[in-house]
């Protein structure tokens, strides 16, 4: 069962920073990912994504360690409001 911490990241995440230049970037990058991949073997091709999927999970992780904590920190800063 998921936890409600993981809930309410779950609709954070969906709602990510799509800024100009990220998406600038992400075009960059798709570019030279094809690039790329035109002067590779079929071995290397497999390599390369999973070096990108590997990627990709510690930056799902790397988020939602930061979200928690920083969630945890923002209800430890409420309870203290309300002490005073």
């Amino acid at each position: 069962m998921e936890s409600m911490i993981e809930k309410i990241y779950d609709t954070y995440a969906e709602g990510k920073i799509n800024s100009e230049s990220i998406q600038k970037l992400a075009v960059e990058i798709e570019t030279h990912k094809k690039q790329l991949k035109e002067n590779l073997s079929k071995k290397q091709k497999k390599l390369l994504l999973r070096i990108e999927d590997e990627k990709e999970l510690i930056t799902e992780i790397s988020n939602s360690v930061t979200f928690v904590a920083g969630f945890k920190m923002g209800l430890k800063i409420g309870y203290e409001l309300c002490e005073e």
